[in-house]
């Protein structure tokens, strides 16, 4: 599904991303663990097609997006749900108008159709009732949400998410952490997660990789990782 090969992104004299090789499966969920100014977010919008690489190829279903032009790239991520990290959420448009915006930007169906599609796409992240409220009258958790169901309303094939769980309590992490994986299989779209947050990572993660410095340092299942002997890891996981 997506395929990185030899990836490498250097900003001035800062090497960001060094030589990142990695492969998703369809209907994965991967989560991308590293410490703040590894890497995980600029390596998500290398994958969004965001940021061009110094050296390397991202293939998704076979095109290599970083050889794309930009008319190429915008109907490719109309393909691709994307939670931003501060979920990004238009503050003059209340929930219902944020959820929309994607269909009637960028799809033909009719207000009634719209409208009952973004009805579905609410219950589903449990906001039916929170459609007219502004981004101002909602909770963090709520907000996230809110982003979320904006995310998947397109159907999705890729659903990409950074730091989802940041600014929230622990209680809502976790709910939030799941409602992410059952889209994620609902939908059975490919999911990529940027996070520091080791429990809740570890719980919905299909395959992880650690970051150190641009560089992949650890990949494999949950399990792998736990059991890994390596220092680092050890040390990023206790």
């Amino acid at each position: 599904m997506i395929t990185i090969k030899g990836l490498s992104k250097r900003f001035d004299q800062q090497l960001v991303l060094d030589n990142i090789n990695l492969e998703i499966k369809k209907g994965e969920l991967l989560v991308i663990l590293g410490e703040s100014g590894s890497g995980k977010s600029v390596l998500l919008q290398h994958l969004m097609g965001l940021l061009k690489p110094d050296q390397g190829s991202i293939a998704i279903d076979g095109q290599d997006i970083t050889k794309m032009k930009e008319w190429q790239l915008l109907k490719m991520r109309k393909s691709i749900g994307y939670l931003f990290q501060e979920g990004a959420l238009y503050d003059f448009m209340t929930v219902f108008e944020n959820v929309a915006f994607p269909l009637v930007e960028h799809t033909r169906l009719k207000r009634k159709d719209i409208k009952d599609k973004v009805k579905r796409v609410l219950k589903t992240v449990g906001l039916e009732d929170a459609g007219n409220k502004f981004p101002s009258e909602l909770s963090g958790g709520m907000k996230k949400r809110a982003a979320l169901a904006r995310a998947i309303v397109l159907d999705s094939k890729i659903l990409f998410c950074d730091e989802p769980t940041s600014g929230l309590d622990p209680i809502k992490s976790r709910s939030i952490s799941f409602l992410i994986k059952k889209i994620s299989s609902e939908l059975h779209c490919t999911t990529v997660v940027t996070s520091h947050d080791i429990r809740n990572s570890f719980r919905i993660a299909d395959q992880v990789i650690l970051i150190k410095e641009g560089k992949v340092v650890g990949s494999g299942t949950p399990r792998v990782l736990q059991d890994s002997q390596d220092a680092f890891i050890q040390e990023f996981l206790s």
